[in-house]
């Protein structure tokens, strides 16, 4: 039985996932729902996953969630192309850097990108600004991880580049489209400002697979541009 991945398009936690399963070259079935239609809130979702939260892994009989946990136990059940390195050493590294990006700035990102997605910027734009003075160290720290190598961790991709490409994409495209002379987006786009993390993120994006986890209404907007 194939793997089956549940999502909702843009989800930075859904997509770490997808990528994982794409460096591992795994075959899965994409199911994705619709917030907006309030499919991950349904009686038979919540039943898969009782927070009402993306992604939910199925194989065969298991059904889990939260994602780092699903990353975790596909590198145990499918341990080809190591999403948390090949050594008791390499694995403390990415997990170590896994946890840096989780802790310190996905609430930074989601600090600046929910006023925006809820159109309560009017009032927050003082918030915002502080948010992106961490952002923009944040990313410098990251900048220097990739000194002399070409992933996070090592010269391989794993489980710390795919906690933080997703909610860069994220990031660039929200904050990029934003409109408000209040808001410092000078630092955008971080192809520009950061040469690492934009030849890192050329990098993931070259993985084999990649496209095939790219959010399908991106995806869209892109063809229709």
């Amino acid at each position: 039985m194939a793997l089956e991945v549940y999502f909702i398009g843009g989800s930075p936690y859904a997509w770490r996932v997808m990528l994982g399963l794409a460096l591992k070259g795994l075959e899965y079935k994409a199911i994705e729902l619709h917030a907006s239609k309030g499919e991950h809130k349904t009686p038979e979702y919540l039943a898969k996953n009782p927070r009402g939260k993306v992604p939910v892994l199925k194989d065969g009989e298991l059904t889990m969630y939260e994602s780092l946990a699903i990353l975790a136990y596909l590198d145990r059940k499918y341990p080809e192309a190591p999403l948390f390195g090949a050594s008791p050493e390499e694995a403390a590294l990415v997990w170590q850097r896994t946890m840096e990006v989780e802790s310190y700035l996905l609430p930074v990102i989601s600090g600046i990108a929910r006023p925006i997605f809820t159109g309560a910027i009017e009032g927050q734009e003082e918030a915002i600004n502080e948010h992106i003075i961490v952002l923009k160290a944040e990313l410098e720290r990251y900048s220097e991880w990739l000194d002399g190598q070409d992933f996070l961790a090592g010269n391989v991709p794993g489980a710390a580049d795919f906690t933080l490409y997703p909610p860069l994409a994220l990031l660039s495209r929200v904050v990029g489209a934003l409109q408000n002379d209040k808001i410092d987006t000078g630092f955008l786009p971080i192809t520009g400002s950061f040469p690492a993390l934009a030849a890192w993120m050329a990098r993931i994006e070259a993985i084999d697979g990649f496209d095939t986890t790219y959010p399908p209404h991106w995806r869209e907007a892109k063809a229709a541009e």
